[in-house]
């Protein structure tokens, strides 16, 4: 997850100080214009609460310091429901717009718990990922629908339990007796982020393992 912090949190202070803190963002360059048909923002979550993200903007331009920006959402507050939780705001656009940039805006958030009356504000702006979609150049192909590959190589688990040894052997391709060892006893479990979405084929382990995608 990509994290920007807003502003100061001040507990003494009305909505935790959330009227001093910045509209921030993050600017992305495609290195050449594009012709852009939507973007796709998936946010950070808690377990038990929902969201409200505070104005935010989404814009392109042609130009580093967007003097020729062209909105394409907001400035307006996204409102998390259970249905809609740690899905992606799509924003679809009817005419693709041609950019090299594209800035988004958000200015915090406020939390509300779905087991508790508590609700806050916070000064983070957590996006987990950020997808551009965009029309194929010429001489540019979309990759084999039926490739496959070991999308867990060399990538570290987060492990639940007491520290593993060794877990680098887990994800490095190779089947041998070079092994991870947990270190717990009971409930336990690796969880690997694999950042995008993907079709998964097949697994396989010598141990069960929870395999999250």
């Amino acid at each position: 997850m990509t994290k920007i912090i807003a502003g100061e949190e001040n507990d003494s202070a009305e909505n935790n100080g959330y009227a001093s803190w910045d509209d921030v963002y993050l600017q992305y360059d495609f290195g050449e214009p594009r012709e852009i048909h939507s973007i796709n923002l998936y946010r950070n979550g808690y377990e038990n609460a929902l969201n409200t993200f505070k104005r935010i903007k989404v814009e392109v331009s042609s130009n580093e310091d967007f003097s020729d920006a062209n909105v394409l959402f907001g400035t307006a507050d996204v409102e998390e429901t259970a249905a809609t939780k740690l899905a992606a705001q799509t924003i679809n656009l009817t005419t693709p717009v041609t950019a090299r940039y594209v800035r988004i805006w958000q200015k915090g958030h406020c939390i509300q718990n779905t087991n508790s009356s508590w609700k806050g504000y916070g000064n983070g702006v957590g996006l987990r990922e950020i997808e551009v979609i965009a029309k194929l150049k010429d001489g540019e192909t979309l990759p084999d629908a039926q490739e496959t590959r070991n999308i867990a190589l060399g990538k570290l688990p987060y492990v639940y339990g007491l520290d593993p040894t060794n877990i680098a052997a887990i994800s490095d391709g190779k089947q041998d007796d070079n092994y991870a060892v947990h270190n717990s006893t009971g409930e336990r479990w690796l969880q690997f982020e694999y950042k995008n979405r993907y079709r998964i084929h097949e697994g396989s382990s010598r141990a069960p393992i929870r395999w999250s995608a």
